[in-house]
């Protein structure tokens, strides 16, 4: 499914992330895309970022997110995303749970897709 409206990518990354699809995550993603990681490196383009989706979604999080601000300047948005989430499978330095705010840059496409550019999350 596609993104036609900032508002509607979110849900839509949600819902590939607890269904546990790393592809469908990755789908998302502009072709140039990266995710920050908390020590400030890059995963950087599709392989990287399915190879970390594929890490990540192995300890079956199911994740609740909401859009606290989107700002749209004409095929360019920036999103405040407040989340939480709770792993089903495994612990993270003996956690299970986690909450915090990621900034995302979204891209509109040819196609009318927006897709994530930067995924700067604070954990």
């Amino acid at each position: 499914m596609m993104a036609r409206t900032p508002e509607e990518l979110l849900p839509l990354i949600t819902a590939a992330i607890n269904a546990g699809d790393p592809s469908g995550v990755v789908e998302y993603f502009d072709e140039q895309g990266c995710f920050v990681l908390p020590d400030g490196a890059l995963v950087r383009g599709r392989a990287e970022l399915l190879a970390l989706y594929e890490q990540r979604l192995a300890l079956r999080p199911e994740i609740s997110a909401r859009a606290a601000k989107i700002v749209q300047v004409g095929d360019v948005a920036l999103v405040t995303n407040v989340w939480s989430t709770r792993l089903r499978n495994g612990r993270i330095d003996g956690h299970s749970s986690f909450e915090g705010v990621a900034t995302l840059v979204l891209r509109r496409h040819d196609d009318g897709a927006w897709r994530i550019l930067v995924d700067d999350s604070d954990r």
